[in-house]
């Protein structure tokens, strides 16, 4: 009977067999999706269309009350103080 011989042989780390295939990244969460993202753009949307009409209603009224300017007339239809004069 042959004498067993000490294994001299390590054991091998095992390698990746394909080092340059990845996994591809998760995909980014799309942070337009989110509650809040939406909440923020709406409030965002409504200022960006409410300041014009407020700095011009603002400044109309301004002049009306403090400017001794008249309303603009649709029609030229007379005001209330004009029917007692007689054309």
């Amino acid at each position: 009977m042959p004498t067993p011989q000490p294994q001299t042989s390590k054991p091998q780390a095992r390698v990746n067999p394909t080092p340059h295939i990845r996994r591809p990244p998760p995909p980014p969460n799309d942070i337009r999706q989110t509650k809040e993202y939406r909440t923020a753009a709406r409030r965002w949307t409504m200022t960006i269309v409410a300041l014009p009409i407020f700095f011009y209603t603002s400044w109309v009224l301004f002049e009306r009350t403090y400017g001794n300017k008249q309303p603009k007339r649709l029609t030229n239809t007379p005001n209330k103080s004009d029917e007692g004069e007689v054309r």
